[in-house]
């Protein structure tokens, strides 16, 4: 019975100390980790009229409608990064669809504020559409 008892007692503990460790693994809400978005590909001083003194890199995300029924305006989301330098005549041409995968992080206060993702994939957008349908499904012949 008193071997029982030790074991016992080593497993609570060992147990014990092994949760904390897994609980720390898991993600907090999602946050943080890569995105990826869709947009237009457009260069904040040649085609939104930035101010800025040099070329840059932008996705303009399309205006919609809220749960309210009125419209929210585009919204802009400045690319940097390596990967994004390197993808730069995507950008500065205007009038693509782009797709870019990395982690964004908002800069500033207040109106100041800015979206910034740090860019570590930049591609060509295939389609227009919003799903990942192809249309109807097919029915099977019997």
């Amino acid at each position: 019975m008193k071997k029982f008892l030790q074991i016992v007692v080593a497993a609570a503990v060992a147990l014990a100390v092994a949760t904390p460790t897994f609980a720390a693994d898991k993600k907090k809400g999602g946050k943080g980790g890569p995105r990826t978005i869709t947009g237009q590909a457009v260069c904040p001083k040649c085609c939104l009229k930035d101010g800025s003194t040099e070329c840059g890199n932008a996705i303009q995300l399309d205006a919609r409608k809220g749960k309210d029924g009125k419209e929210i305006p585009a919204r802009v989301i400045y690319v940097v990064g390596d990967v994004a330098k390197d993808n730069h005549s995507l950008f500065c041409k205007g009038n693509k669809r782009a797709t870019v995968t990395g982690t964004i992080k908002r800069e500033g206060k207040g109106k100041d504020a800015k979206m910034v993702l740090t860019a570590t994939k930049v591609e060509e957008a295939k389609g227009k559409g919003k799903g990942k349908g192809k249309g109807k499904k097919k029915k099977k012949d019997a």
